[in-house]
Formats: C-alpha cells, sequence, structure tokens
C-alpha cells in the first residue's frame, strides 16, 4: 500500500502528459477528396459520369460530390450493392435532372460540385462545314470560332471542334443526344432528279447559232412499263472527255480539272481478245470478249408511292459507271424495273447479260425462281442473302458476309504476331454462353494455328482493368480481340486499353466493322490503341478516285454520294467490265480475276452449288498520329 501511494504522483503525471500530447489525440478519419470527373458516356439513351473510384474513397462522398444519392449509384451499377465499391474500379455516376428539390435541401460544397461544362466536343465528318455544325448544337458559326481561336470557317475531317454550351443535368443530356454524330455510313441525303427525256437527241447549250449546230444521239436506255408506271433513267450521253468541271468554278482561268481514272477497266485489253479462240486451259474454255453489256437493274423503287432513297442513289452510282465505262470505250445497256410495279417476267429477264438485285432473300429467290438459273443474278446489298449460294446455281453474293471478317482477322492477327507476343480473345459473358462474334474468331484464330487466352467478363467486370491488365504481359505486345458487338461493352475495352497503354503496357487492340458505327467510342481512343478493325466496306476520302467519283456525283446530282451510290458504282463496273472483258464465259472468269472498287473489293469463291461469294475483307487501321489507313 505504501509503494502505490509512492508511485500514484508519478502515474497522474503521466495520464495528464498524454491527454495534453498532440501526438496520441483521438484521430479523427477524413475521406479522401473526390474529383468530378469530366468524362462521359451515354447508355441507353442516358448520360453518366465515368468516375474511377480512388482508395478510400466512400459511395456517400461520390454521392455527395455528384449531387445524387447512393440509391442514384447503386440504380445506375447494377451488383454494386453486393460487391461494395472497390479501388480501381470504374462507376457510372447519374447527371443531375429532376433532382431540384435535393439540390437545394443539401447542396455539394463549392470545391466538389459538378461544373456545367462550357462545351462539349464534336469530331467533323467528312460531308460537315461548320454551318451544318452550328445548327446542329443551335449555336453560331462565330461562336465556335472564337471558342477554338479560329480565322476562317474551314474546317477539316476528324477535326475537333469545342462547341460553346449552356445548362446542366436535363439541359446538358439533351445537347449530348444532339450530339451524336451522324453516323458517316448512313446519312440520308436527296436523291438525283431522274428527268423523263422524250428526245434522245442532245443539244450543245454553247451553240447558237443553229447553222453550226451537230446534234449527238445516243442510245435510248430500256426500261419496262410495268403497270403503267414507268421508271426512265436519264440518257447516258457519249462523252469524249471524261474530264469534269467543277461547276463552283466560273473563271475558266482558274479551273483544275478532275480526272476520272479508270478503277480496273483497260479499253485495249477488254477488246483484245475479239475475234480470237484460245486453248482450254483448267477452267476455261475460251473466252470472247466484247467492247459492249446489257444488264439489268431490279430493285423497289416504290415509284407509285414514295421514291426510297437507298435505291435511288444505288441506281444514281450505277449510272455513273455506266458513264465512266462508255467514256473508255464499253459501252453500256441499262434495263430498270421497278420491283414494287411488278416483277418482270422471265423471257424479258433472260435478255440480260446479268441482273443486278433485288436486295432481300424473298425477293432475290422469286427472281431466280423466274429465271431458272439461265441468267446470273447479282446480290448487291444484303449480307443475309449469302445463304442463297448453297442452293441456287447462278447466284453471286456481292456483299462479303461476317464470317468472312472472322477468317480475315485472325489471318491478320497470324501475321501480326512475334515471339514474346501474347494474343487475348476478349469477350463478353452473356446466359447463353458465348456469343457467336466469339465463336467465330475463336474458330478463326484456331484454324490459322494461333495460340490465345480468353478472358470473357460481364459487362460489370469489364468496366475495370485489372482482369485485363492480370493477363496482359509488359514484354512484347499484347493482341487484345475485343469480340463483343454491344457498345457498352466495346466502349469499357477501348477506354482500359487505353489507361494500360499509359501504364507502361504495349498493346493493339483488334475488332469487327460495327466498331465504327458506336455513337459513344473516343475517336481519339482509338487511335491511342491503334485500332484494326476489319470490314466489308470503308471508303478513303484521301483516294483521289474517290475524290474524283464524289465531285462527279455532286455536280450531276446536286447531293453528297451515300454509301449505297458507292456500292451501285463499284458492283456495276466491276461486273459489267468482266462482261466485255470475258464475254459469255464471264462468270468463270471471277475465281481469278479480282477487282478493288472506291467502297469494296472482289475476290470470290465458288460453292458446291456452281453459285459464287464474295470473300473480300478490307483491313483498316488507326494510326497514333491520327490518320486513318487502308491497310489492305
Amino acid at each position: 500500500m505504501l509503494t502505490m501511494k509512492k508511485h500514484l504522483p508519478i502515474l497522474l503525471w503521466t495520464v495528464l502528459c498524454l491527454i495534453a500530447s498532440p501526438a496520441v489525440k483521438a484521430q479523427t478519419y477524413t475521406p479522401v477528396p473526390v474529383q468530378v470527373s469530366q468524362e462521359k458516356v451515354r447508355l441507353n439513351g442516358k448520360v453518366y459520369y465515368s468516375h474511377p473510384v480512388l482508395d478510400r474513397q466512400t459511395l456517400f462522398g461520390i454521392a455527395k460530390a455528384y449531387g445524387v444519392t447512393v440509391d442514384d449509384l447503386y440504380a445506375a451499377n447494377p451488383g454494386l450493392k453486393e460487391t461494395g465499391l472497390k479501388k480501381d474500379t470504374i462507376i457510372l455516376v447519374p447527371t443531375a435532372s429532376g433532382q431540384q428539390e435535393a439540390a437545394t435541401s443539401e447542396a455539394p460544397s463549392r470545391e466538389t460540385q459538378p461544373q456545367a461544362p462550357t462545351f462539349i466536343q464534336h469530331t467533323v465528318m467528312w460531308y460537315e462545314d461548320i454551318e451544318d455544325i452550328a445548327a446542329q448544337y443551335g449555336v453560331t458559326p462565330q461562336e465556335i470560332m472564337d471558342l477554338n481561336g479560329m480565322r476562317s470557317k474551314k474546317v477539316t475531317k476528324r477535326q475537333v471542334l469545342k462547341i460553346p454550351v449552356k445548362g446542366t443535368g436535363a439541359q446538358l443530356a439533351q445537347v449530348q443526344d444532339k450530339a451524336a454524330p451522324v453516323r458517316e455510313e448512313t446519312k440520308p441525303v436527296d436523291p438525283p432528279v431522274i428527268p423523263k427525256i422524250a428526245d434522245p437527241v442532245i443539244a450543245d447549250p454553247d451553240i447558237t447559232s443553229p447553222t453550226d449546230f451537230t446534234p449527238v444521239t445516243v442510245d435510248k436506255i430500256r426500261v419496262e412499263k410495268a403497270k403503267a408506271k414507268e421508271v426512265l433513267p436519264p440518257d447516258l450521253p457519249e462523252l469524249a472527255d471524261p474530264v469534269i468541271a467543277d461547276p463552283e468554278v466560273t473563271d475558266p482561268g482558274q479551273l483544275v480539272p478532275i480526272e476520272v481514272d479508270p478503277m480496273t477497266v483497260d479499253p485495249a485489253k477488254a477488246l483484245e481478245t475479239e475475234g480470237t479462240e484460245e486453248p482450254a486451259e483448267g477452267i476455261f474454255d475460251w473466252f470472247k470478249g466484247r467492247g459492249t453489256v446489257e444488264m439489268a437493274l431490279v430493285l423497289p423503287f416504290n415509284s407509285i408511292g414514295s421514291t426510297s432513297e437507298t435505291n435511288m442513289d444505288f441506281y444514281a452510282g450505277v449510272l455513273l459507271a455506266l458513264r465512266d465505262l462508255e467514256a473508255e470505250g464499253i459501252k453500256g445497256t441499262l434495263n430498270v424495273y421497278d420491283l414494287q410495279a411488278g416483277a418482270p417476267s422471265g423471257l424479258e429477264l433472260a435478255k440480260n447479260d446479268f441482273i443486278l438485285g433485288p436486295i432481300s432473300t424473298n425477293d432475290l429467290t422469286s427472281i431466280l425462281e423466274t429465271t431458272g438459273g439461265k441468267v446470273p443474278i447479282v446480290s448487291p446489298l444484303d449480307q443475309r442473302a449469302a445463304s442463297l449460294a448453297n442452293s441456287y446455281r447462278g447466284f453471286i453474293q456481292a456483299p462479303s458476309a461476317l464470317d468472312n471478317q472472322y477468317t480475315e482477322l485472325a489471318a491478320w492477327i497470324a501475321a501480326d504476331t512475334k515471339r514474346g507476343d501474347k494474343v487475348i480473345l476478349l469477350s463478353e459473358k452473356t446466359p447463353g454462353g458465348a456469343n457467336a462474334a466469339a465463336t467465330g474468331i475463336r474458330n478463326a484464330l484456331i484454324d490459322q494455328g494461333v495460340s490465345f487466352e480468353t478472358l470473357s467478363l460481364t459487362q460489370a467486370e469489364g468496366r475495370s482493368s485489372s482482369h485485363l491488365s492480370a493477363m496482359m504481359g509488359k514484354t512484347g505486345t499484347s493482341r487484345v480481340i475485343v469480340a463483343s458487338e454491344r457498345e457498352a461493352f466495346v466502349v469499357d475495352a477501348i477506354r482500359n486499353i487505353s489507361n494500360l497503354r499509359g501504364q507502361g503496357y504495349n498493346a493493339v487492340m483488334y475488332a469487327l466493322s460495327k466498331v465504327r458505327t458506336f455513337d459513344t467510342v473516343d475517336g481519339m481512343l482509338m487511335h491511342q490503341d491503334n485500332l484494326h478493325i476489319v470490314s466489308a466496306y470503308y471508303i478513303d476520302y484521301d483516294n483521289p478516285k474517290v475524290k474524283a467519283f464524289a465531285s462527279a456525283f455532286r455536280a450531276l446530282y446536286k447531293a453528297e454520294p451515300s454509301q449505297f451510290a458507292f456500292q451501285g458504282y463499284d458492283t456495276a463496273r466491276y461486273f459489267a467490265t468482266m462482261v466485255a472483258k470475258y464475254g459469255n464465259q464471264w462468270t468463270k472468269a471471277l475465281l481469278r480475276e479480282e477487282g478493288q472498287g472506291l467502297h469494296t473489293d472482289f475476290h470470290f469463291e465458288q460453292t458446291a452449288y456452281g453459285a459464287y461469294r464474295n470473300t473480300a475483307i478490307r483491313r483498316i487501321v488507326y494510326n497514333k498520329d491520327f490518320t486513318t489507313e487502308l491497310a489492305r
């Protein structure tokens, strides 16, 4: 007891020191400040912030920073309530809309409240000018010029412009919905005007004296009358000079003519076999070339009601192809039939060298039954019609089917992969198992003998880069194939690969053509990921031949050529050239005569039924210098 009393003052003094010492004060937990993300994505028509989760951040802190509730975060991120918040994952935060009462009662602090952006970004499409862009967003061209420091109204393809924006929440969502770019491949254009010409004599407008006038007579295009309705295309004049003058140039001294270069046709070679015979070689008996071709165009123009713009664009491209071929010495006759007004008879169709159209599988089947295989029929637009190649002789499928993309993608990766590289097949988990794209690419990789690893993730798992980084190595190149056609999954994959590249991983992304149609994909990230895409169609607007075609189309039709105009031109030109060059044996030559068009290519294989399928696929590379290259 005496010992306790002796030491009591010392104990009391020690306790007082501990209480007063700042080093042992009760520590308070300070959450990590939440910085509002400026990156947004659009899913199912709604706009969300894309927020990367940092260490020690909480759901309450994130919700408070963005001005939403924790329940809002749970609703935007299915599964979050069960799994909880995880470091280095990305969650979606709904933009504030319809929550004015909540914002009034509990407003976030000035430092953390999401501020409405003063601008959004717009990537210039090839057909847009600054007036179009300004009208799309409800601003003036001068406002765009001032914000971007521009001295002139000139804009270039793929240029990224800042567009001034006012408002927050629902207003911002409305503006961003407007901002969804019009898909380059499907922008509607005015159909070409097809005049009815009663007299096939063309007068020269520069001749004022009747004595100086010499009429130029051209062959009338034969047109089938159906149900008292007549579709009359314009006559194709004989062009001595394939030079197209710019209609906007008024001073002749400023005129720079645009030469329309032949795409695949050499007129001299087209006629060099005239009257000659060759001994049989392989599948060829002999070819008797000729400088003429007669073809039928069978499409549902719907001339009785409203006009189909898609089919009229295709038709306009066909007319330009025949005009260019005639200038090169190949004379074409086009018989046009409006399927909406009634199908032509088999006897009428039999006089043609080939039939271009119809589009749908049902309409093609009907025409195939009508002709009985006596006339080659070309399916011009629908990839799904490829199944007819396994049932009908004389059928030719021009659009390359989706399975050819799988094969080409695997061959591309097999050629690119080097020792030390890693190939990863990234796909999305679905209730029914692997999706068709993942299965098709997997089988194609096996056929090519490519070693690869598979990674299948749910949409929620795909938002994080941790699963992918665990499979990738920092030595060699990781070649990641995104085998999904769901926009949200692909957008997350592109962002994750870009983030991993920033962390030192050397990665290259491969994907199917549908990626190019997604509205919410960041074009800059596609270049940063060095994206490799396979596609049946691609238009290189830097190609001089493409520029010449576009100029000619604008001059003749006062409209912008759509992808269907390009397809009509390529298809008509290739097959008409084959007829002119090889005569009645032209279908056999399909197996050896490849064609390169403005929009698509042609490389045919024959089926067991004697039909032909186009297998050509283009390779497109998004380079890091923000150029896009047609690799093959």
